[in-house]
């Protein structure tokens, strides 16, 4: 026989916190400070509380684990509210963040911001949710458009200077390839020997091409 799902004495908050590699380092972002933070609102407010957290993702869209997790559960009843210290842990795309208020009011559950004044149960505190998602995205946005700009312009002056253009995030070789590779130098064989070797047996170069060099070879073993 089915059991009835147990009546809550206190509202259930699922406490948000979230912190991106770039938090940690230009910030100093903690997720147990946000942790002692929600815990204290929680129970300045009478509320149970669990922590659902999401270590070292950014903001930008809501495909993280840990708030997918929490608004389902939000979704089916389990909890009341989506408790967090600051909007841009949560979100920082106006399209997202209005989602998420149209699923909440659907759905029946809430969400608290006490950092950044937001309680969806308020008119007032939604329009200011919408107009601080906003101004998250431009940052945003501004600081993808700051970098794109910055790289063209160090694209711009090594061109100017004759200097090879590679930017963009480098790529690894894998520590066996450059172990076969020392090994093979330190047994007498050429570079051009262990290039087409390489080259023959398809082993992608560090940038994912197929044809290795002995120049290539030789700044291999150089950085090894």
């Amino acid at each position: 026989m089915a059991t009835k799902k147990s009546i809550r004495i206190k509202p259930l908050a699922l406490a948000y916190v979230r912190v991106s590699t770039s938090d940690q380092v230009e910030h100093g972002a903690s997720l147990d400070a946000q942790r002692v933070t929600l815990l204290a609102e929680a129970e300045r407010r009478g509320w149970d509380v669990e922590i659902v957290a999401d270590e070292g993702l950014s903001a930008k869209n809501m495909k993280r684990p840990g708030l997918t997790s929490a608004l389902d559960r939000l979704d089916a009843g389990d909890a009341n509210f989506l408790l967090a210290v600051r909007l841009d842990r949560v979100s920082r795309s106006v399209a997202d963040f209005a989602g998420m208020q149209d699923r909440a009011a659907r759905k029946g559950w809430g969400i608290v911001v006490p950092g950044s004044n937001i309680d969806t149960s308020d008119p007032a505190s939604r329009f200011t949710g919408n107009i601080l998602a906003a101004a998250a995205q431009y940052e945003r946005e501004l600081i993808g458009a700051r970098t794109r700009e910055g790289m063209a312009e160090k694209k711009r002056q090594a061109m100017d200077s004759g200097i090879p253009t590679n930017f963009g995030r480098p790529r690894t070789m894998s520590a066996d390839v450059v172990r076969e590779i020392k090994t093979a130098h330190a047994s007498g064989r050429s570079m051009l020997a262990i290039a087409n070797s390489l080259t023959e047996r398809q082993v992608p170069t560090a940038q994912g091409g197929a044809r290795w060099y002995a120049s290539t070879i030789k700044k291999v073993l150089q950085s090894a």
